[in-house]
């Protein structure tokens, strides 16, 4: 089983200066960008896949441009390793205002094709709601000043009717005027507004007239529509890649609003012929719910694989509840993706997870907000420094009080020296630039403090400096005093700042004897919390300060920064958290359900077949009875180039050289835990065996493909009839 990430640009700035909480370099463009995949290396990456929706992909004409022009393994921004597979839908929650998915099938396979993923999705319309509501649709463009929603007639608030309002696009794909001829497309016109007259008269004689309205789209019951027109697309983008050359696998997206629905529409796109499911819509749901959804699915499949004789994989869209672990494995689901694990880093309480159970509220320390004047921005700046060198020092477990007399001294130095440093320099040629951004950089590697400023006294302050640089000029120079005006603000407030607590904090540890402990941070935190109004965090802080939970993670992340990671501060802090979030999820999936990996070696009949199932059935059939339906395992062939999916098309030659077959089952067994080889008619050679066994792979082989079968099934903790037992819950029938 295999976990995707949705690729929504989650990327950090690899040289990070945490010290002076600063980019590497003041231009996005030249910085090194580090995703998840960069972070950690192959062994140790806590992903098995990305997720690429083209909703996310046409974010920005830039990301649109630069994906499409390289596909996503060349782009250079995104520099995914081959290694990674890559699943791409249209991103169907992003559009799910609107009436119609603004996409239609050629288009979504010829998108797929130029991007070079691995696997392309059908387009779905999600199924909102659980009841057959009925729904208006609204162009947004047609809503303005003179009529808003708010001016809509009371009946249609009072009614069971939806009401959804979105910026609909310029231009319609073609087979909307299958399902409505009045929509036209925008791209030379205006929309006309909306007017009271429009809503006026009877409910019915209101709805009548909006049905062939180009702003308005009416239906009874939506619910039904978009379940419908996801299975119209399924079976007219089955054709078209049928009829294509298609390099990518295509997988069939199915909605429903209830475990029978999921279950029907399986039902349907297995008749025509899809070997790869995709579920929607269990987004947000309860773990309750998305156990009944896949388990409802996880029946139908599995009866249809084993009267065929054949495969299934199946994708669960959006999942991340650890609880439901155990039921999407018994029901055989074969991937899924979530981005919520790494979400929660920066978007709630709770945001440091050790494990489903022992999470931990991140300390927050806090920029000071950009509408703040600069004695407030100061004033931020210096106590949010002054916490985090405390944080520093009780983390190395050395003097809080020696690391604050230290950083005092520096942040003091740093504003005693501008005044001779601007004096000498401020009519430099480095600074001779029209733009802010080049004078930033000159100045901050040129001063010896430029990056102390920023860090202790603000970015506002440092930018205003810079502002007076950029302005000031040899043959006409600005007075000094607007220097030294700003730098006595600076002063001021440093000078003036309440009473510090690095006397308290060195009589604690003078009269202990120790050093770095959590009373003596606290008389420090405990104030900050209050000034930045989060006392009523201190609790949580309390805990996760006692509990030290990033020494106990073993991450790269956590290795490398230590409570950098613990501290809520910025994209360059929490989206690390949230990629050793990710890995802890990951820790929970691989011993809930161990990467398993079942293969048999090929021979040259292998590239006569169509696809390796057909391999499979026809040259290893006792495996193949004895396999195909295993839940969680991945199977495949092995080769001298690797491991050939079940699915896929095999190559056009075929070696066994054993040192290449060595080489290359070790680098993909580096991401498994368990592999067991078919031993029917393979003695699998000592240098194979060895090769994978130093990849902490432990290799298991079986000359019976039923014995083979019991023992990945008691590796998962299953019985023979390992279907989840919420089927039994759900009414539904366990085969």
């Amino acid at each position: 089983m295999r976990f995707y990430v949705p690729e929504w640009d989650d990327h950090v700035d690899a040289a990070y200066d945490f010290v002076h909480d600063e980019h590497s370099d003041l231009s996005p463009a030249d910085r090194d960008l580090a995703y998840i995949w960069d972070v950690f290396d192959r062994e140790s990456t806590p992903i098995d896949g990305v997720l690429i929706s083209r909703e996310q992909v046409e974010d920005s004409p830039t990301k649109f441009d630069r994906i499409t022009s390289h596909g996503v393994y060349d782009d250079p921004r995104l520099d995914l390793p081959e290694w990674l597979p890559t699943i791409s839908d249209c991103g169907a929650w992003g559009y799910k205002q609107l009436p119609f998915p603004p996409y239609g099938n050629w288009d979504m396979l010829e998108f797929y094709e130029t991007l070079e993923v691995d696997v392309g999705v059908t387009i779905d319309h999600l199924v909102l709601g659980s009841g057959h509501t009925s729904r208006l649709y609204l162009d947004d463009r047609a809503l303005g000043d003179e009529f808003t929603t708010s001016d809509l007639p009371e009946w249609l608030a009072e009614s069971d009717t939806d009401v959804m309002t979105d910026t609909w696009p310029d231009e319609w794909p073609d087979y909307v005027a299958e399902y409505d001829s009045t929509l036209r497309d925008t791209a030379d016109s205006e929309v006309d507004s909306f007017r009271a007259v429009d809503f006026e008269g009877e409910k019915q004689d209101v709805l009548t007239r909006l049905k062939d309205d180009p702003r308005a789209v009416y239906r009874d019951d939506d619910m039904a529509f978009r379940y419908e027109l996801t299975l119209d697309n399924a079976a007219e983008m089955q054709d078209l890649y049928q009829d294509g050359d298609y390099s990518f696998r295509l997988m069939v997206a199915i909605q429903g609003w209830d475990p029978d629905s999921y279950e029907r529409a399986v039902e349907d796109v297995l008749d025509l012929g899809y070997q790869y499911i995709g579920i929607g819509g269990v987004a947000g749901s309860s773990e309750d719910a998305v156990k009944r959804t896949v388990s409802a699915v996880g029946n139908a499949v599995k009866h249809h694989e084993r009267t065929y004789r054949t495969r299934i994989d199946t994708h669960v869209f959006g999942f991340a509840k650890t609880g439901a672990f155990d039921t999407i494995g018994r029901a055989g689901m074969a991937s899924f993706d979530s981005a919520s694990m790494l979400r929660a880093a920066w978007t709630g309480g709770d945001n440091y997870h050790l494990d489903s159970t022992r999470r931990f509220d991140a300390i927050r320390v806090r920029y000071p907000s950009y509408s703040a004047d600069l004695e407030t921005s100061i004033e931020w700046a210096l106590r949010a420094q002054e916490l985090l060198v405390a944080l520093r020092a009780f983390d190395r477990d050395e003097s809080i009080a020696d690391a604050l007399h230290s950083w005092q001294d520096t942040a003091l130095t740093a504003l005693a020296n501008l005044p001779m440093y601007l004096r000498e320099h401020r009519h430099d040629a480095q600074f001779d630039e029209t733009t802010l951004r080049p004078i930033t950089s000159s100045f901050r590697d040129h001063y010896e403090y430029g990056r102390e400023l920023k860090a202790n006294f603000s970015d506002d302050f440092r930018t205003r400096l810079i502002k007076l640089l950029r302005d000031d000029d040899s043959e006409n120079p600005l007075s000094f005093t607007a220097y030294k005006n700003l730098i006595e603000t600076a002063t001021e407030v440093t000078e003036g700042r309440a009473p510090t607590k690095i006397g308290t904090i060195e009589r604690r540890e003078t009269n202990t004897g120790t050093v770095g402990t959590f009373d003596q941070l606290w008389v420090l935190l405990e104030t900050y919390a209050e000034f930045v109004g989060d006392g009523n965090n201190l609790d949580s802080y309390e805990r996760i300060l006692r509990a030290e939970p990033w020494r106990e993670c073993d991450c790269t992340i956590c290795r490398e920064h230590g409570i950098e990671v613990a501290i809520w501060r910025g994209n360059n802090r929490n989206r690390r958290r949230g990629f050793h979030n990710t890995r802890r999820f990951y820790d929970q999936f691989e011993r809930a359900l161990p990467k398993v990996l079942v293969i048999t070696r090929g021979s040259s009949a292998l590239s006569r077949s169509d696809t390796g199932e057909e391999y499979l059935r026809d040259e290893h059939e006792t495996l193949w009875t004895h396999v195909h339906d295993l839940p969680v395992a991945e199977i495949g062939v092995a080769t001298a180039d690797g491991v050939q999916e079940w699915w896929d098309d095999p190559p056009t030659t075929i070696s066994l050289d054993m040192d290449r077959m060595a080489n290359e089952l070790a680098t993909v067994c580096e991401r498994y835990q368990d592999l067991y080889v078919d031993g029917s008619d393979w003695t699998l050679p000592e240098k194979v065996r060895s090769a994978l066994e130093e990849t902490g792979c432990t290799v298991h082989v079986h000359e019976e493909p039923s014995e083979l079968r019991s023992a990945v099934l008691s590796r998962l903790g299953y019985q023979e009839s390992f279907l989840p037992k919420h089927l039994q819950q759900s009414g539904l029938t366990e085969f």
